[in-house]
């Protein structure tokens, strides 16, 4: 496993709030979709299993519907904040890429597999 990556102090990330951040992989830039559900830390690569564009329609700011579903701004895939699965739209029950995270000391970290 390669070395945990410092994402965010843990105040940041608020229940229920959608979070873009950047970090490198292998020299190269991975956009990741972070949040806090049932008070722990869930993130996500940052794309839509359905044409592979990013879900969020500006640099950190992402579509919800009523229910804080995450909602892809490109074609409306409805993304459950607990699994990860699309409910609804063109990619219904496929699932966004788990991110691993993890909560120490105040601190939100990410690991990657080598």
């Amino acid at each position: 496993m390669n070395e945990p990556v410092f994402l965010c102090p843990s105040d940041d990330l608020t229940e229920g709030q959608y979070r873009e951040f950047q970090i490198e992989q292998d020299e190269q830039p991975v956009w990741l979709i972070v949040t806090r559900q049932a008070g722990q830390p869930r993130g996500w690569l940052n794309l839509c299993p359905h044409q592979g564009r990013p879900l969020n329609f500006a640099p950190d700011r992402f579509l919800t519907d009523e229910d804080n579903r995450l909602v892809c701004a490109h074609h409306g895939a409805v993304f459950d904040p607990a699994s990860g699965v699309c409910v609804s739209g063109p990619c219904q029950n496929a699932t966004l890429r788990d991110i691993a995270l993890d909560e120490s000391d105040g601190r939100i970290l990410v690991t990657f597999p080598a």
